[in-house]
């Protein structure tokens, strides 16, 4: 009997991997010419999506469903380029557009891919501590603005502001609007950079080595000298904010969104690597004691790690799904309720993907090593994802200290008998009670030391707990569930023994039991992902790992060589020749 599955999405990139600005490409091509195709495939995928403003104002299904885009497992400096196109620094302008006509042709330009357009926010000395960045733009009176990078650590990291892809580049800014020697606010200014072949006057924008393991994408350290800029620079006005906080939240909200979108690349990303290693197990054969050849799928080994991938692909985009009816307005007095969402997605689908992917790499064997069977290179490129728009435990300890303190509460549990909801309560209040027994005070020695460490922890229970729920209400089929839920109390389950709600080895037998009768429809899951189309990995069919051996480099000689002693072997031939 098949499974019960959501619908699954039909993707405008399908044909995409077959061009061949998709093909493979190896580390032999230059840094100039990866770093272009990058943003070619950033407009190409784009392109075929075709999100316009109101789409991305609105996180219309269109806009979210780009991100669980297969297409994303194929380059991630691509992804990271479309995602500033069209989400932190195009949604960042596109809330501006209506009511700025002069931001009309800019905006054409910036959807059409005919500029390029980042995000600056980030300092090298204040990393998260984002409301403390130096950068300044003072007010000139009558004059525009003028924009400074006071000291090296004000300097912007990270994010690509050099010249690439033969477009010209602009960035939205973020600084302190200083009036009159009034500090106003941090703020977003508009600020072109380079023309595609020179900088601006007064920008500096130092390359930095590509991240190892990575496409590369262009970052940099970007710094301003008294870069003199016009009144419309300025996306707001001078006004200052009355709610500093309030204030900065609204001018970022668009991080919130990308955290969460960025992080989906996990979704298509377990896809992939679970049907790359479920078709390398088909094909790879042993030899059993008694003589007959059998492959390495029929090792429960091989089929658990492939089928909690599948699991957690199918919860996770429930789960992504159900949270975009949280995201399609800007409204200030939620931004916080959608900033605690991104941190529980993100840290649920971070953890799931680690977990796997080591797990998918590692039954490859040696073949799970190379960039080019996919695995391995997902790693790299989600490694970078983990830290984009804020790390998980610096998020995650942010979120659990509100939690723990009683200032915000995430939504209840619709399903509160159930375990993961049991596991979520008990761990809140236990970290509750232990905050009373040293007074209350979150700022204590005590505080950092027994709570800080737990944040994560509370973070990912609350997590699984929300993806079961929106899973169970999508209707996925009943095994799925009770696989996912399996593995979720396997993570902790000292605390389920404590508690009287779980035993190791109990847990283990109902994760054999589903594992066996879901292992007949690993065909019906591995077409249901729908990543067919986007996987080159050699070692997935003979047809592929034929081709790949043949187009591999070949090198014959005749020389001899003394096995006894091949040093005197060389030095024979050198005399000989």
């Amino acid at each position: 009997m098949p499974l019960r599955l959501p619908p699954p999405i039909q993707f405008p990139t399908a044909h995409l991997p077959r061009t061949k600005e998709f093909r493979y490409v190896g580390e032999e091509a230059s840094y100039k010419d990866r770093l272009n195709l990058a943003h070619k495939r950033a407009e190409l995928t784009a392109k075929a999506h075709g999100p316009q403003i109101n789409d991305i104002l609105t996180c219309s299904e269109k806009f979210w469903n780009m991100h669980i885009d297969p297409i994303t497992t194929l380059d991630g400096a691509a992804v990271g380029l479309w995602t500033l196109q069209i989400n932190l620094a195009g949604g960042t302008l596109a809330a501006f557009v209506p009511n700025r006509p002069d931001l009309a042709t800019l905006w054409k330009k910036v959807l059409d891919f005919e500029v390029t357009i980042h995000f600056l926010l980030t300092e090298l000395g204040h990393g998260l501590d984002a409301r403390s960045i130096e950068t300044v733009a003072e007010w000139i009176p009558g004059g525009g603005f003028d924009l400074h990078t006071p000291n090296d650590q004000a300097a912007k990291f990270m994010p690509a502001s050099l010249p690439a892809g033969n477009l010209p580049r602009v960035a939205i800014v973020m600084a302190k609007l200083m009036v009159e020697g009034k500090d106003h606010g941090i703020r977003p200014f508009l600020v072109p950079f380079n023309d595609g072949q020179a900088m601006c006057s007064n920008i500096t924008s130092r390359p930095l080595p590509t991240p190892l393991g990575n496409k590369p994408m262009g970052y940099s350290i970007t710094s301003f000298n008294h870069v003199k800029l016009p009144q419309e620079s300025l996306l707001g006005d001078l006004s200052p904010a009355s709610d500093p906080r309030t204030h900065f939240l609204s001018e970022i909200w668009r991080i919130g969104i990308g955290s969460i979108c960025l992080t989906s690349v996990v979704i298509p990303s377990l896809k992939v690597a679970a049907y790359v290693t479920a078709q390398y197990s088909r094909r790879r054969m042993i030899t059993t004691p008694q003589g007959r050849m059998v492959p390495i799928i029929s090792f429960r080994t091989q089929q658990a790690p492939i089928l909690h991938a599948l699991a957690q692909s199918v919860v996770l985009e429930a789960f992504f799904q159900d949270l975009r009816r949280h995201f399609t307005t800007r409204d200030a007095a939620t931004l916080v309720q959608r900033n605690a969402l991104s941190t529980i997605f993100k840290t649920i689908a971070i953890a799931h993907w680690r977990q796997s992917s080591m797990n998918l790499a590692d039954r490859c064997g040696a073949q799970g090593l190379f960039a080019h069977n996919q695995i391995i290179a997902l790693q790299m490129d989600i490694r970078g994802v983990t830290i984009a728009e804020g790390d998980i435990l610096v998020l995650s300890i942010r979120l659990a200290s509100e939690l723990i303190l009683d200032r915000y509460q995430v939504a209840p549990p619709s399903l509160p008998n159930s375990l993961l909801a049991k596991h979520e309560q008990g761990l809140l209040i236990h970290m509750r009670k232990t905050l009373a027994e040293f007074g209350g005070n979150h700022r204590s020695e005590a505080f950092n030391n027994r709570l800080l460490t737990r944040s994560v922890a509370l973070v990912e229970a609350i997590g699984h707990r929300m993806a079961y729920e929106a899973a169970f209400s999508a209707g996925v089929d009943p095994l799925i569930l009770r696989l996912y839920e399996a593995d979720a109390i396997l993570r902790d389950i000292s605390w389920y023994s404590e508690n009287g709600l779980a035993t190791k080895e109990k847990t283990q037998k109902v994760e054999e039991e589903i594992l066996t009768s879901l292992f007949p429809s690993l065909d019906q899951l591995l077409e249901h992902t729908g990543v067919e189309p986007y996987v080159f990995a050699a070692i997935t069919t003979e047809d592929s790992w034929k081709k790949f051996v043949a187009a591999l480099p070949v090198l014959r000689g005749n020389a001899f060589v003394d096995p006894l002693n091949p040093m005197a072997s060389k030095t024979l031939i050198k005399a000989r020749l």
